[in-house]
């Protein structure tokens, strides 16, 4: 028992640490992304040339740039 507890507590620490140190940006920003291969409103928008797809991610792929399949052209480049 202790340790499903232990374990649960140290998960949610872990998790805590990892989204504390994400950058945060309003809409308005246009900065570009710290995380070269995240994008949206936490990260900023891709480098130059590339996509911000559905799932906030930079790439150039037809999954990442077709505005039917979620590309986010605030945030980068669609098609």
């Amino acid at each position: 028992m202790k340790t499903a507890v232990v374990a649960t507590v140290l998960l949610i620490v872990t998790i805590a640490a990892i989204t504390s140190t994400e950058p945060e940006f309003d809409d308005a920003s246009n900065s570009v992304s710290t995380y070269p291969l995240r994008c949206g409103p936490r990260f900023g928008q891709c480098a130059k040339g590339l996509c911000c797809g559905l799932n906030n991610e930079c790439g150039s792929s037809l999954a990442h740039c077709n505005v039917s399949l979620g590309c986010k052209i605030k945030w980068g480049n669609c098609f």
